[in-house]
């Protein structure tokens, strides 16, 4: 599938709860075809700025909006266009990874669901085990399922928060080529993470509480 052409802004952000300032005036731009690192310290409201940048959250000031195809997107529509990796996100353990895709790609409305999972699965490495209960996966492998989730509908913004956690070598390796491919395709990957080896692969970063 072609990737559209995107813009990811940010206007004068700011977020806070109560008397807590997480961060003030973040202005940034993000295009198609590139990599970002939002990096800042335990805290300082990394995954906080991603949910913001998915919708999912308000922010306290400022303006975030994503042009597709130079179209605006409303908040409400944004998420479908973006694929989010996070720790906070579950999976149904009942269910094995192959329901669990197949029930997101109905409330996604995936075409061609079956060939698509079957896809994902094998390119997170789990197409040997994509039919056993999820609760019998390692904390890895069941990183590996929220990977193969946010791959599903084939978004343009891939948002991935500490990506690497739970994950071997070989994990960590799958990640890396994923988000690699991503960004050869014309996607736009968005990295929060606090590990420098990880930061320094991106083409630039949104450090929060740099400047601040």
């Amino acid at each position: 599938m072609p990737t559209p052409s995107i813009q990811l802004t940010a206007r004068g952000l700011g977020q806070q709860f109560g008397r807590l300032v997480l961060f003030r005036d973040m202005d940034f731009s993000l295009h198609a075809g590139t990599s970002v690192a939002v990096t800042g310290a335990n805290g300082s409201g990394k995954s906080t700025l991603l949910r913001i940048l998915l919708g999912l959250l308000t922010p306290t000031v400022g303006e975030v909006q994503l042009q597709v195809e130079a179209k605006a997107v409303p908040r409400a529509e944004r998420v479908q266009h973006m694929g989010l990796v996070a720790p906070y996100l579950g999976v149904y353990e009942a269910l094995s990874a192959r329901e669990n895709l197949s029930f997101l790609a109905k409330a996604r409305r995936v075409p061609g669901a079956d060939d698509r999972i079957a896809a994902v699965l094998d390119r997170v490495g789990l197409a040997d085990r994509a039919d056993d209960a999820v609760g019998t996966y390692s904390s890895g492998m069941q990183q590996r399922v929220k990977v193969a989730a946010a791959l599903l509908h084939e978004p343009p913004i891939l948002i991935l928060d500490e990506p690497s956690t739970n994950l071997d070598a070989p994990g960590r390796s799958m990640v890396r080529t994923v988000q690699d491919e991503h960004v050869a395709q014309g996607g736009l990957l968005i990295v929060a993470t606090n590990h420098a080896s990880e930061a320094e692969t991106c083409d630039r970063t949104v450090a929060i509480g740099a400047h601040q």
